[in-house]
């Protein structure tokens, strides 16, 4: 995971409660929760791919990844393809800074620069949205302090530069109920992270 680490793995284990037989969909050093692992950094289980998990489950966990999803709804319909009835996904998508820049670069521009995070070589592919967010205090937070980098409209901005963008109503043709919470980190590079919960119908 990252240097956020220290800030989210609380708020991971407040908001997510998995229970029966839990899949992993993510990393290898992602042990936040016990279960079955299909470790995106090995290989062995590709986002992007015609994956299939080996069973069903009651819990799917999948943090710190979704925004590889080059199709983000397909995503979805698998996961929800490889709950159990009732089953409980739990996800994550973020925005903002991201490791591999040195500075504050979502693939908008910065001093008249345009700077793509995504693209072939950084694996940024997707976010999901809602205009429910505008109202959301963590989300004006973020917007508050990304002004300083030059991004007045951060909506028009997701828009403009995130190449899929799946809108949190998408989750009602697979999910009974959705739930979602926001979280904002740090004022001088800051990130946000959209944090799900949806139990399958």
């Amino acid at each position: 995971m990252g240097v956020s680490d220290t800030i989210l793995t609380p708020i991971y284990k407040k908001l997510i409660l998995p229970h029966g037989e839990t899949a992993l969909l993510g990393f290898q050093n992602n042990k936040l929760f016990s279960g079955d692992l299909y470790d995106l950094g090995l290989n062995n289980w590709n986002i992007n791919s015609d994956w299939q998990l080996d069973k069903k489950y009651d819990t799917i966990i999948s943090l710190r990844c979704p925004y590889f999803s080059k199709d983000p709804q397909d995503f979805i319909k698998r996961c929800s393809e490889h709950l159990r009835d009732d089953g409980v996904l739990y996800l994550d998508w973020g925005l903002g800074d991201h490791w591999r820049f040195k500075d504050y670069k979502i693939g908008w521009v910065k001093n008249n620069e345009h700077e793509y995070a995504y693209g072939e070589n950084n694996y940024l592919w997707s976010c999901v949205w809602s205009d429910k967010f505008l109202k959301d205090k963590e989300y004006k937070l973020f917007c508050q302090n990304v002004k300083k980098h030059g991004y007045d409209d951060v909506r028009k901005a997701i828009h403009e530069e995130v190449p899929q963008i799946l809108q949190l109503k998408e989750f009602n043709k697979y999910f009974k109920e959705v739930v979602y919470n926001i979280v904002t980190l740090w004022e001088d590079k800051p990130q946000l992270y959209i944090i799900i919960k949806a139990i399958k119908k």
